[in-house]
Order: structure tokens, then sequence, then C-alpha cells
């Protein structure tokens, strides 16, 4: 009976539900259905084969400036101090005095506006600033310059739930990440049918995020969870924990057989680069891809929680670094995830399973 062979490379496009591997080459770069503390970037070499890597913690934002004032909101106003003087808040109308302090809100004239929830100040041009459902954006001055509705069905979750990146914003709204440029164009879903159900219908008040310019990424961090890091350049999202030092990812889900057929593992290669340590693989089974991906994000997920996981592995060894590592786990199934985890830092190759058809599925 004949076999394939599946070339299992390392899963570029991050944590990604609806996809999932395409052995027969029609996709040559396909998600994983989960994976912690690892990422595309390998920490060893910094070459692009996948590997480990430790998430940010976000740190304290400054205060709101813009154009030398002091920005502070409340409910549906926002009060701008006046300009270079920080305990200044009267306000005048005297309009020959440009400097004034300022009180505005987030409304077209005669209208009453929305719960402020965030404002992010940019180059002294724009400020960018958002209610729980509308996105705004201040050109210059609030007492003379233009303020527009970028969005009224979009808005953020929380004052920390945004970056700056260039002259970009990353927010984090109910529905997903989005970017917006600073001076409120092209708002946009990033990448919507790649995010995560994990990052999606979220409340989290207290979500913050934060770039980091060494690896592209936009660190999601929040207090109900995983955090996640959104690669710019790759358009990839993977999960982190700062409090684990364990890396985890899995491969797949792969179809050994027919839609009507068991499929058997006849022997399973794997490449470690030199330097990694240890890696250890399983496999984990399930009748559907659904199922295996499911199996394997729960055993994942057991593992962290030091938790009991043998009931979903099959099948299990260690790849040790800087050599072909071989084995024969003779492993039965519809469909299985190959989940590698390690204690330490690594840098993946690529690996192969060979597998033949075996039995009817009822």
């Amino acid at each position: 009976m004949p076999s394939k062979t599946m070339i299992l490379r390392f899963p570029r496009l991050g944590v990604v539900r609806r996809f999932g591997l395409r052995p027969e080459g029609r996709q040559p770069e396909y998600a994983t259905p989960w994976a912690v503390n690892t990422r595309l970037e390998d920490a060893l070499t910094n070459r692009l084969r996948g590997g480990s890597f430790t998430g940010i913690a976000a740190g304290a934002r400054p205060e709101a400036r813009y154009r030398d004032r002091l920005l502070t909101f409340s409910t549906n106003a926002i009060t701008a101090t006046r300009m270079g003087d920080d305990t200044d808040t009267t306000l005048s109308s005297d309009v020959s005095d440009t400097m004034r302090p300022a009180l505005f809100q987030l409304s077209y004239g005669g209208a009453t506006g929305g719960t402020v929830v965030a404002l992010a100040p940019h180059k002294d041009q724009f400020l960018l600033a958002w209610t729980a459902d509308e996105t705004w954006v201040q050109q210059g001055d609030p007492h003379s310059g233009p303020r527009r509705r970028v969005s009224d069905e979009v808005g953020i979750i929380g004052a920390d739930a945004w970056c700056m990146v260039e002259d970009t914003a990353y927010f984090m709204s109910a529905s997903g990440l989005y970017s917006v440029g600073a001076d409120g164009s092209g708002l946009t879903a990033i990448s919507e049918h790649k995010i995560p159900e994990d990052l999606t219908g979220i409340s989290d008040s207290s979500l913050k995020l934060t770039y980091n310019h060494a690896t592209r990424g936009v660190f999601i961090t929040t207090t109900t969870g995983l955090d996640w890091m959104y690669d710019i350049e790759r358009q990839s999202f993977w999960p982190y924990d700062t409090a684990e030092t364990d890396s985890h990812v899995l491969i797949g889900p792969l179809q050994l057989g027919q839609p009507n057929s068991f499929g058997r593992v006849l022997h399973l290669n794997g490449n470690i680069a030199a330097g990694s340590a240890d890696v250890t693989w399983r496999l984990v089974t399930g009748d559907t891809a659904e199922a295996a991906a499911a199996n394997g994000k729960a055993a994942i997920t057991a593992s962290l929680a030091a938790g009991d996981f043998s009931s979903y592995v099959s099948a299990s060894g260690l790849w040790s670094a800087g050599r072909s590592n071989r084995a024969y786990p003779r492993t039965r199934a519809v469909f299985l995830v190959l989940w590698l985890s390690s204690v330490g830092s690594w840098a993946y190759e690529t690996s192969s399973l060979e597998a033949m058809l075996s039995g009817s599925w009822r």
C-alpha cells in the first residue's frame, strides 16, 4: 500500500484557528492552531525559521500631552490646559488668547459627545481620540483646528489599549485589533480573517498595547489570560506568558488517511538547529481536524497549568539539536497535530512524517 510523506514547515502565519497545514504544497505558508512563547524569528540566530521568544511586560504610559498642553478627560469632556502651564484650566472667552485652556468633546456642533475612553497625541499635529464605539481625530489646536469622526462603529476598549508605530496607531476594539493613520486615514481591521478567536469580543478595559522596535511587534498585555504579540512585518499573532519559560507550538492538523479511512504514522523525522535545547515532540490525535487542534490546545493548556495531559498524547519522544532524529511512533488516527515543546531556547529546521492508509473509519 503506497505511503505519503508530509514536509512539516514552521507555521509562519502564527495562531489562526481557521487555517491549517496543506502538505500537498498548495499553501506554501500555513498557521498553527495554538502556540505559547513561540514565534517565527528564532532567538538563536535571528534567522526566519522559528523558535522561542520571551514577551515583554507593559510599562506605565506617560501623561497625554498635545501642543504643549496637558490633556485629561472625564465622561464626555476633554480638558486641555493652557499652553505651557499644566496648572491652568480656567476657561476664557478671550478669543485673542490663543494659548488659553480648552474644553471640548467628541461631537459635531450642537451634539453631545460620547464618553471618552482614550487619547493618542501624535507630533503636535494630530490627536486621535476614542469612545467605546467611535474614533475621532483632532487636527491642530483644539481651539482652531478641524475635528472629524473617523468611524461611528469602531471604538476602543481601554485607555491604554493603543500604541503608535511611526505614523500609525494600533488599537484594540471590542472586535479585534485595528490600525489607523495618525491623521485618521486608513482605518483597517488587522488581517480580519487571521485574528484568533481569543482576541475578539474581549472587554478587558485594563488591556495595554506596547510597541517594541527590536522585534517590530505590537505587544498586547491583558489581565484576563495570555498576552499576545502581533508581528507587524509578517502580520501574524503569537501568544506568550512572561511567567513561563517553556515554549510550545502545534504543527497541523495533518490528515493521515482519507475521508473514510484511518492513517498510520510509519516514521517521524525531526531536525533542530545546532545550539538548541532539546525539543520534546508529541502526537495528539482527533477524529476531525478541529478535534485534533482542540485536543492539542487543551494539552498545552494543561501542561502550562502543571496538569495531566497524558490522555491527549498517543506518542512522544525527544529531538536533540544539530542532527536528524527519527522515530517510529506507529500512531493510527484520522487527524493529528505534532506538538513541539522545550524548556530552553530552540530553533526549528524542519521535520517530516510518512503515513499510510490503515483501515476504514466508521
